[in-house]
């Protein structure tokens, strides 16, 4: 944080949130806010990490995403559905700007959620039948709950929105990569061709304006310095990098947009820990590279 010197900061895999609010502190950054408690294992030992977020800016409020039972219920899933991790919805006030709506997500990896049952003593077709399966529908179970964490993050924004039109800032670790299948409830309707049975191209403009103020952008696409073919990793699994890390701008921050309020003139990928790591500074840096963008407020 020293060399950045971020003035917004979404954190994830949070074990000791009061540690850590000492060291943002100690940067700069004097609000910070966290929506759930690290579970705690066996021997004393925090188990289940939580977000958190940090900024140089007052927090006006911080509350957790709450799981919409008629979102639930549409979706046709069954039980009682939980977020892995519960997001964090916060409304920062920027100073000379406006006040912005801030989420911080860490969505359900694609970890599979099921684990063999079969004894190794048993039959060799049976254990690595059962371990199979296992590990493609656990997969498969661990893909439906992040996208459903996406879709009911959705919600959650559309319904803010609808209260009070805000900047929109999104950022965490999403766990797939922004063109999947699990992520599109997340950005809204950059794949969709059609509403309501009708042509999107065909809609009037007005309507096709209304859309864009519920799209959600990848600031990768926002800004122009970075090309994509230049674009960087942000995990790295058996030698093959993917981007599981994003931020997400509301139409607010796309300079095309006549109406827009700040632009994205920076956009960098902090992997130096991971590329070329060093062993004494780097042994216990998270396995991501860290994501940052530079926004310009237009005056």
């Amino acid at each position: 944080m020293t060399e950045l010197v971020p003035d917004i900061v979404g954190f994830q895999e949070v074990f000791s949130p009061n540690e850590l609010e000492t060291i943002t502190k100690e940067h700069g950054l004097e609000h910070f806010v966290t929506v759930s408690d690290p579970g705690v294992g066996g021997q004393h030992v925090y188990d289940k990490p939580v977000v958190a977020l940090a900024s140089r800016f007052p927090i006006v409020s911080a509350d957790a995403v709450q799981v919409s039972d008629s979102v639930i219920k549409k979706l046709k899933l069954q039980g009682v559905f939980n977020f892995s991790r519960p997001p964090i919805r916060a409304v920062i006030k920027i100073d000379d700007f406006t006040s912005v709506l801030v989420y911080v997500l860490h969505l359900k990896s694609k970890r599979s959620q099921l684990e063999s049952q079969r004894l190794k003593r048993e039959n060799e077709n049976l254990m690595i039948a059962d371990s199979l399966l296992a590990e493609i529908q656990g997969s498969w179970m661990s893909t439906i709950q992040r996208g459903t964490e996406a879709a009911l993050v959705y919600q959650d924004i559309i319904e803010q929105m609808l209260v009070c039109e805000r900047p929109v800032i999104v950022m965490g670790d999403l766990n797939d990569t922004i063109d999947s299948s699990a992520l599109q409830p997340l950005i809204g309707s950059h794949k969709l061709d059609r509403l309501d049975g009708k042509m999107i191209n065909n809609l009037p403009l007005s309507h096709q304006r209304i859309m864009d103020r519920f799209i959600l952008n990848d600031a990768f696409d926002l800004q122009d310095k970075v090309k994509f073919n230049e674009r960087k990793s942000t995990h790295y699994f058996m030698n093959k990098g993917s981007v599981l890390d994003y931020i997400l701008l509301s139409k607010d921050f796309k300079s095309e947009y006549d109406q827009s309020l700040a632009s994205v003139e920076g956009y960098c990928v902090n992997d130096k820990h991971l590329i070329n790591p060093h062993p004494v500074h780097d042994a216990g840096c998270s396995d991501h590279a860290s994501l940052m963008i530079e926004i310009e407020i237009r005056t």
